[in-house]
């Protein structure tokens, strides 16, 4: 029931704003690739990945059960579902915001030998971080986190 959803799956137009539609193009867009990882219904590949968020990992990471050097510092893609609600952010809580989270993709992160070939610098704008933040921000399901069916007493 996301904003997201109503306006791809229920065919709501006015379900997202502007900004919200152009932060969506840039998701899906060749220029990003955050769908590449963030794909399907719940905005995940379930694979693990190196994000670049470290030259040096003090996790080892998938490494810890497969003790294969390739998986050193791999960590499974999240979720984008409510992603707006989860903070803080990456494996380790090191990101306290969204925006953290899009300046370090923008960056293109630090070197690793395991980083996914993915991450690189994308050059984005002010104009265009803000919109993918409110793209981001459309994918929380207020319906569904609002609901007392789900709260914890």
């Amino acid at each position: 029931q996301s904003r997201y959803d109503q306006y791809s799956f229920q065919g709501k137009n006015t379900a997202l704003t502007g900004a919200e539609k152009r932060g969506m193009d840039l998701f899906f867009s060749e220029k990003t690739d955050c769908s590449q990882c963030h794909t399907g219904f719940n905005f995940t590949n379930y694979a693990f990945e190196n994000n670049g968020l470290y030259s040096d990992y003090p996790d080892p990471g998938r490494f810890r059960l497969t003790e294969l050097e390739s998986d050193r510092a791999r960590f499974k893609v999240s979720t984008l579902r409510n992603v707006a609600l989860t903070a803080p952010y990456m494996h380790d809580g090191s990101l306290p915001t969204l925006e953290a989270v899009v300046e370090h993709y923008n960056s293109g992160g630090q070197p690793h030998p395991n980083k996914s070939g993915l991450i690189r610098p994308l050059a984005l704008t002010a104009t265009e971080k803000a919109d993918l933040l409110a793209f981001l921000h459309s994918l929380t399901d207020e319906a569904f986190v609002n609901n007392p069916k789900f709260r914890q007493n």
